[in-house]
């Protein structure tokens, strides 16, 4: 098993050195009550209340993962995603290395905020044409609306005055959550285009559909931190996104769980990512999007880059994507190659133990552990 200093080699700032956990397969544990994965808009005012609460609780609580430069537990989460994003997207793991995600922060919420409520995914399909209006970004009972100004942070709502650290770079600086709704490329999470998912017949073809226009939609609809592949864990939206991204897959794999409790594939390092050939994403919209009759997101300009240079459209450079090949990393998923396998490891920086996507192919099992209404 490599260390996690070689593991992150090319990630991490030099002096960080932490223990890493051998892979843990759970693979009899029992599930004895599943948590219930509810749309937002049938939570309860109270249950809305509760869990705004406990992101705003993990906003608050000290890290104690021992990573330099996390202040919260927040900070941890997206740290997470950051130090690893050239391999949880674009490849075969993406869909089971974020319902690992969505867990772990579900079990942040659930052991150390003390939130014993349903947990919220967006349906999108409903908010689109009128993404300033979903129920989603109410300043009451949501996560607040649009961003405004120069730097589109956002001014309303229980987030407005949230700070964040880390940059793409894994160094630190502070910055807001920022959103710049964009109705047209939200188009893209439109219910045919889901349904067009739901009839592929391999985990192969279905990954790649859902990490395109479903998955892209919500990310580039709501612009901002959200559009960072990188970053996008710091607006608090992004677990409600990639949990209805969850409901999908799971709703995918209900309609043949024979086969599709075990169907696993892809590749372990993108090829284009993010948005380049073979990575599945395929929009419509104005710029930032490339011009109205775009069929992809162009390549961005310098990447990877400084600050954004491009400002006539594109996908600003983010620095730290799209960087050589750690081989550390593909290691060790422990997959013996460049194919994903059930054995493939998930980690989350030690925040939680390793687990397997074996662990999470099969929602209702003891990791996960859920119930999608």
């Amino acid at each position: 098993m490599v260390s996690l200093a070689l593991l992150i080699l090319s990630v991490l700032p030099a002096t960080l050195c932490l223990e890493v956990k051998a892979p843990y397969e759970r693979k009899s544990s029992d599930c004895v009550t599943r948590t219930e994965h509810k749309p937002w808009t049938d939570l309860t005012p109270k249950e809305k209340s509760d869990y705004i609460k406990g992101d705003l609780c993990l906003m608050s609580l000290p890290a104690s993962s021992g990573i330099e430069g996390a202040l919260t537990r927040w900070d941890e989460l997206q740290y997470a995603h950051i130090a690893q994003s050239d391999y949880i997207h674009g490849v075969g793991a993406f869909l089971p290395f974020h319902r690992y995600f969505v867990t772990v922060h579900q079990h942040l919420l659930q052991a150390e905020c003390n939130y014993t409520g349903p947990l919220p995914y967006w349906d999108e399909p409903l908010d689109v044409g009128h993404l300033n209006q979903s129920a989603l970004f109410d300043a009451e009972l949501g996560f607040g609306g649009n961003g405004t100004g120069r730097d589109g942070c956002i001014v309303d709502g229980p987030f407005a005055n949230l700070t964040l650290h880390f940059k793409e770079d894994l160094t630190t600086s502070d910055y807001c959550i920022s959103r710049r709704f964009n109705d047209r490329a939200f188009s893209s999470a439109a219910k045919e285009n889901v349904d067009t998912c739901f009839e592929k017949k391999t985990f192969v073809d279905a990954w790649r559909c859902y990490e395109g226009q479903p998955h892209g939609a919500g990310h580039g609809g709501v612009m901002g931190t959200m559009v960072n592949p990188l970053l996008s864990p710091g607006d608090p939206v992004f677990f409600l996104h990639h949990g209805y991204l969850d409901k999908l897959w799971w709703d995918w794999q209900a309609a043949n769980l024979t086969a599709r409790l075990t169907d696993i594939g892809g590749n372990n390092t993108a090829s284009g990512f993010p948005f380049g050939p073979g990575s599945g994403f395929n929009f419509t919209g104005e710029p930032p999007f490339g011009g109205g009759n775009s069929s992809n997101f162009p390549s961005p300009p310098g990447f990877p880059g400084a600050p954004p240079s491009n400002p006539s459209g594109g996908f600003p450079p983010f620095p730290g994507m799209n960087r050589t090949l750690n081989t550390a990393f593909t290691e060790y998923f422990n997959d013996g190659g460049n194919v994903t396998t059930l054995n493939h490891t998930l980690w989350s920086a030690n925040i939680m133990l390793n687990i397997t996507i074996a662990d999470v192919m099969d929602p209702r099992g003891g990791f996960v552990c859920a119930e999608y209404l």
